[in-house]
């Protein structure tokens, strides 16, 4: 096995979705368009993996699991839940009661892999007002509030 491909290393030990993505193709010897297509995806988009510049939506998962032969979703959680579940006295202005439960939500959410869709879906809501929720802009009122602590119960099914 080349220890580089093209004058690129090839990730050792990769700490991300898109360094295993790079290390699998590196080692199968094929270039981003052939993966990509593989992968059913575009190439830009599989460049911006391996750069992590974005994390592949949960329904691109099973496609991922199988080109890797393994799940690394089950060992490298999203950029966005790491984000939420870091500290917030680093340096972060304290957050409003209307961010919390935003995050809160979006961290239920990523931990169930459901797309802003599915979730608005589940919930009832339309995808723009799960975004709002999610960013800080507004919280859930009315009965909608109901909808949203069943969903945040532990034990909650994504089907329920």
């Amino acid at each position: 096995m080349p220890l580089h491909n093209r004058g690129i290393p090839i990730p050792v030990q990769p700490t991300t979705i898109g360094g295993y993505l790079r290390r699998r193709r590196m080692q199968l010897g094929i270039f981003q368009p052939e993966a990509a297509r593989i992968l059913g995806v575009s190439t830009v988009s599989l460049s911006r993996w391996e750069c992590d510049k974005i994390y592949p939506t949960p329904e691109l998962h099973p496609a991922i699991t199988a080109y890797l032969g393994y799940d690394p979703f089950k060992t490298v959680p999203s950029p966005e839940l790491k984000n939420l579940e870091r500290n917030e006295t680093n340096g972060v202005a304290p957050l409003s009661p209307v961010e919390r439960i935003g995050l809160v939500i979006k961290k239920a959410r990523l931990e169930r892999k459901l797309t802003g869709k599915a979730c608005a879906k589940l919930l009832g809501v339309d995808p723009r007002t799960l975004r709002d929720w999610e960013n800080g802009k507004h919280r859930p009122l009315g009965c909608l509030r109901s909808r949203v602590a069943e969903f945040l119960r532990p034990g909650h099914s994504a089907t329920s």
